[in-house]
């Protein structure tokens, strides 16, 4: 059953950390709370994840809107568990609608794009996330995107640094090297080591 303070309070977490798929499910639960809308497995696998989440957060003294910053790992353990909970294995279209994961290729997009300062799309973006280095992509895809977000992009097109802890531990080393600072929210603001990779100069996945 639907718990209408719950999603309230993850509505506030979500807009802190600008996740435009999971604000589209937000709003798919605000309208089944109001019976204008049927709930769906995908509905109720990503309330299930999402509750689960927010009960272990609290469960170690931490806020509803905790966010991770510079250090994801606490974050990126609760996730992982969760998944596992539920069996739910690294398949976002288990937790989210199709109409979700397009809002999430565009909001990553965007932020491709916003760094790089060209056109791109999202077949070249995906070729980036395959190709380049892992490093270089954080460092740019970082200041545009959360981390959550960040394991989701990832996730969908190279589980295998996930899988061997590198997405964590490369993104923490950057911040420890000042090529990433914490900025007022979950996104990351250029540190005083940051410069343009060198793909990025290039003008590689320009559309």
């Amino acid at each position: 059953m639907l718990e209408q303070d719950f999603v309230k309070a993850a509505e506030t977490k979500i807009e802190r950390k600008g996740s435009a798929a999971d604000l589209i499910m937000l709003a798919r639960l605000d309208a089944i709370l109001e019976c204008k809308l049927e709930m769906t497995d995908t509905d109720r696998r990503y309330y299930a994840h999402a509750i689960r989440m927010m009960e272990r957060f609290r469960a170690m003294g931490l806020a509803d809107d905790y966010v991770p910053k510079s250090n994801p790992s606490l974050w990126n353990n609760v996730h992982s568990a969760t998944l596992e909970d539920f069996k739910l294995g690294d398949d976002e279209a288990l937790r989210y609608t199709a109409e979700a994961i397009d809002a999430a290729k565009k909001q990553e997009l965007e932020a491709f794009e916003c760094i790089s300062r060209v056109k791109s799309s999202p077949a070249k973006l995906e070729q980036a996330v395959r190709q380049e280095n892992l490093r270089d992509l954080l460092s740019v895809l970082a200041i545009g995107l959360a981390f959550p977000a960040l394991d989701t992009l990832f996730g969908r097109y190279r589980f295998e640094v996930i899988a061997r802890g590198e997405l964590c531990k490369t993104y923490e080393e950057l911040f420890r090297e000042g090529v990433l600072a914490e900025g007022k929210e979950a996104v990351a603001i250029p540190g005083p080591n940051w410069k343009l990779p060198e793909f990025i100069i290039d003008k590689r996945y320009e559309e």
